[in-house]
């Protein structure tokens, strides 16, 4: 992306970066273990400014994008239970930003893994569900601890245990030269090399944790969007920067308070336009003009917005629907409790009835067979133990993306 191919002298995109008004070209050197020596650069951007300007037409990106945040805050305070919108939301953000880094699951394969011991799922269901859990832990977290290098290494860490692809420097920044192009390809063919570890790495990580920190009069969305290309275009791990840089721009937002919940998933919209994301990251440490990159995303978050607003009413409607033929039935007791948390995780057994209602075998499978005879649940007779599904819920959950999207991998 920014340096001189080691084999030929040519430069690619070299003119352009070399150029750029917001960082530095730096000479590296090193050792491939396949293609053995290389001389070569890297890129170290400049620190993030305390002010940016920005035109009309972004501004106006940047409103619209503030307030459908708003309005998806608001919906969320008119659910029963926010929930019912975190847990969908979190499901599809685990297995979007997965794929943006290769890694597939589907959306039933995740939920069953919430009930499955880990030696039954695939590798790569694994390291999706990995993602949700840690995604989980972070949003969590966010309230009450400032967000640092730290902590989003024990991140990574624990992302990188589980990953299909063994990783060097697991939950710590790397310690060798990292650049993004062709999987298996010399560091000669790749689009972009990163600042190199060491002393540059960590001061530039220094100053983004800083500047994170400070009194600010730039929009929440603007600063998310803006430490979200600082933190890609360092890359401090060995693996995971992509799916670790999602997750501080959600919980950037939530700190910030733009959202009270994490009910939004960027990473599905980011899939569908991943070369643009890509070369958006690019463009900007070329030119230093932040106007496309955050049009760009403040289109996204607009957009991704008002489609967890329609999951959340269309999920608010199927709730009451089912309660109405359940009170229809004079059913009562556990059954209603169970048909709640389908909202939340369309995916149940029998034994998991049991441990969270605390009720006998018999009670879980009447439970289980009660809302299959309403249409409610159906089930997959092929896992053992059955697994059931409520395909209502879990097409309204997938609706959180373009079926394009989920086709497209």
């Amino acid at each position: 992306m920014m340096f001189l191919t080691p084999q030929t002298g040519e430069t690619l995109e070299l003119d352009r970066i070399a150029k750029s008004p917001i960082g530095e070209l730096v000479k590296i050197r090193g050792t491939d273990p396949t293609f053995g020596d290389f001389a070569t650069f890297a890129y170290l951007p400049a620190p993030l400014p305390a002010t940016i300007v920005l035109t009309n037409a972004t501004w106006l990106a940047v409103t619209k994008a503030v307030d459908s945040l708003g309005a998806l805050r608001q919906a969320c305070k008119q659910l029963p239970n926010p929930r019912i919108l975190v847990a969908p939301a979190l499901a599809v953000e685990a297995i979007s930003s997965s794929r943006l880094e290769g890694t597939y699951s589907t959306m039933e394969k995740l939920m069953e893994a919430r009930l499955a011991d880990s030696a039954g799922l695939s590798p790569e269901t694994r390291e999706v569900r990995a993602f949700d859990r840690i995604a989980h832990a972070a949003f969590d977290a966010v309230a009450e601890r400032p967000i640092s290098i730290h902590g989003l290494a024990e991140l990574q860490g624990e992302l990188a245990r589980r990953s299909v692809k063994p990783s060097r420097d697991p939950g710590a920044l790397r310690t060798h030269q990292v650049y993004i192009g062709p999987e298996g390809g010399p560091i000669g063919d790749a689009r972009f090399v990163p600042p190199p570890p060491g002393d540059q790495l960590r001061l530039a990580l220094e100053d983004w944790e800083k500047w994170l920190e400070e009194p600010s009069d730039l929009p929440v969305v603007v600063r998310a969007i803006m430490a979200h290309y600082q933190f890609e275009t360092i890359h401090p791990f060995a693996d995971g920067n992509g799916r670790i840089g999602r997750l501080v721009f959600m919980m950037q937002l939530l700190k910030g308070g733009c959202l009270e919940e994490a009910a939004l998933s960027i990473s599905p919209w980011l899939f569908r336009r991943r070369s643009q994301y890509q070369e958006h990251l690019f463009d900007m440490s070329c030119t230093g003009d932040w106007n496309p990159l955050i049009e760009f995303f403040c289109r996204g978050i607009a957009e991704q917005a008002q489609r967890h607003i329609r999951v959340a009413d269309e999920l608010c409607n199927w709730l009451s629907d089912v309660q109405h033929k359940i009170a229809d039935k004079r059913w009562t007791g556990r059954i209603v409790d169970v048909v709640d948390d389908l909202v939340e995780w369309p995916v149940i057994t029998a034994p998991r009835i049991q441990q969270t209602c605390g009720i006998s075998p018999p009670s879980a499978h009447d439970i289980l067979n009660r809302l299959v005879e309403l249409g409610v649940l159906e089930e997959d007779s092929s896992k053992r133990p059955k697994i059931f599904v409520a395909p209502g819920v879990m097409a309204i959950v997938e609706g959180a993306v373009d079926e394009e999207d989920w086709n497209d991998a």
